[in-house]
This record gives structure tokens, C-alpha cells and sequence, in this order.
């Protein structure tokens, strides 16, 4: 089969290493593109997504198109589509998979690790994107095995590819479930940072309780006047002090009672 038996329009969707998963059927042929994930390699942090084109003709022979060698390699036949198939699905639910892990570990380390949010947002990017094209994928197979007369008539390949379309379908659920946590790490991540704000808060409303009487004894005493209160007696500053711990341990006593309702 040569390229230029397509459609001008599908040769470019052959062509396309990024082309969506559709199901297309024209009268001479059908078109079938699933975009699914492969391994990316130990150096990159990048998910990897390729498309991989299927021919069937008139006569029911399936073609696959090599992006990398320019051409058309024939497939023996349905079984040998199936098994093509099964392995880019599991593929891609291995990658998945190593989602899921890096999910678990960041829930496990969510407030330790000081990069969580940078990670979450990362998850969360990628974790979308196989929702969408596990959907596309789903939808282009069932229409596939819906529209296939061979598979109809065939009960182990209609089971074989109805098989396919199940792992599709559960890997896309399993996504959306995954997708669901990450948002709960991100609930439990905003409540966990605004408990410690509330902390600090707290603090820093304690110490500047402490402190201001300070300073406004302080200011007081500094003015450039006469008569101020102690200013004659040598042991003014220890009576500035007592007074100053007095008030201080007031209030503590004050609110030690209130607190364990004492009145």
C-alpha cells in the first residue's frame, strides 16, 4: 500500500506524529489512530506520547505506517492488530502506574518535601492529559469494533478486542479516580499551610501584646521633660520593672483563668 492511495487530508493525519485518536471510515478504506503513552527515557521528566496509524482496506487487510522508515508494514491479520494493541495499552498503563506512585509519595511527604507544590502541579498536568487522550482513545476503539464486521462474526476477536476497549476504559477511570486524590493532597496541603500561618499569627500577636506596653512606657520615660515620675530616684528602673512584670503576670493570670473558665 502506498501513501498516495490516502486521501491528501488523512496522509496528513498519517503523517502526524501527535494526531489524536479517531476512528474514520472512508469507501476504500478506514483509518484508525490511537495516541497513547510509551516509556520516556531515565533523563527526561517528560511523558512521551506517540500516535500510531492503522490502514484496513476494502479486502480487510490491516496496514501499519512507519513514521520512521516512511512506509507501509501489512499485518498479518485481526489477532496480529490485537496483540500490537494490547502492548501499547499496557504501556500505557504501566505509565500510568508510575504516576500513581509518584501520587502516593507525595501524599506521604506533602508538608516535608519543599517542593510538593511544584510536584503537585506537575502531577496534576500530566495526570489530565492522559484522562483526555485515554477518553479519545476509548471512544475511537469502540467505534472501531463496532464498525468491523470481522470482529462481529469472530466471538475471540470480538472478545479480544472487547478486552482492549475494557483496559481502556478502566485505566481512564483509574485516571480520573487518581486525578481526584491529587486534588484532596491539594485541600490537605492549603489547610495544612493555613494552620501554620494561624500559628504564626498567633506568635507574632503574643509578642506584640508583650511588647507595646514596653514601648509605651518607654516613650513615655523618653520624653525631654521635667517632673517625669522616678526621674530623681536611683532605683527608678527597678520600680519601672516591678510595675512592668506586675501588669505582665496579670495578664497572664487573667488569661489563665479565662481560658480554663475559672469565672
Amino acid at each position: 500500500m502506498q501513501l498516495s492511495m490516502l486521501e491528501k487530508l488523512h496522509q496528513e493525519d498519517i503523517l502526524n506524529p501527535q494526531h489524536p485518536s479517531i476512528f474514520f471510515q472512508h469507501k476504500n478504506y478506514k483509518i484508525l489512530i490511537y495516541r497513547l503513552f510509551s516509556k520516556h527515557t531515565k533523563h527526561s521528566d517528560i511523558l512521551k506520547v506517540e500516535s500510531h496509524s492503522f490502514i484496513i482496506d476494502n479486502e480487510n487487510s490491516i496496514f501499519t505506517y512507519n513514521k520512521l522508515h516512511k512506509e507501509f508494514t501489512q499485518i498479518d491479520d485481526y489477532k496480529a492488530l490485537y496483540t500490537i494493541l494490547d502492548k501499547l495499552v499496557d504501556k500505557t498503563m504501566e505509565e500510568i502506574e508510575n504516576h500513581v506512585e509518584l501520587i502516593e509519595e507525595l501524599e506521604e511527604n506533602i508538608y516535608d518535601n519543599k517542593d510538593s507544590i511544584q510536584i503537585w502541579f506537575k502531577l496534576k498536568k500530566e495526570m489530565v492529559r492522559m484522562e483526555r487522550l485515554l477518553s479519545q482513545a476509548s471512544k475511537a476503539h469502540m467505534e472501531f469494533i463496532r464498525s468491523s464486521e470481522e470482529i462481529k462474526h469472530d466471538n475471540e476477536l470480538r472478545t479480544e478486542f472487547e478486552d482492549i476497549e475494557e483496559h481502556l476504559n478502566r485505566i481512564y477511570r483509574y485516571t480520573a479516580m487518581n486525578i481526584t486524590k491529587l486534588d484532596n493532597i491539594y485541600n490537605l496541603y492549603t489547610i495544612m499551610a493555613n494552620e501554620n500561618m494561624r500559628k504564626t499569627m498567633l506568635f507574632l500577636t503574643i509578642i506584640s501584646a508583650i511588647f507595646l506596653p514596653i514601648n509605651i512606657v518607654v516613650g513615655f520615660f523618653g520624653i525631654n521633660t521635667e517632673g517625669l515620675y522616678f526621674s530623681g530616684n536611683p532605683n527608678g528602673t527597678n520600680f519601672v520593672a516591678s510595675i512592668m512584670i506586675g501588669l505582665f503576670l496579670s495578664f497572664m493570670l487573667l488569661l489563665f483563668f479565662k481560658r480554663n473558665k475559672f469565672y
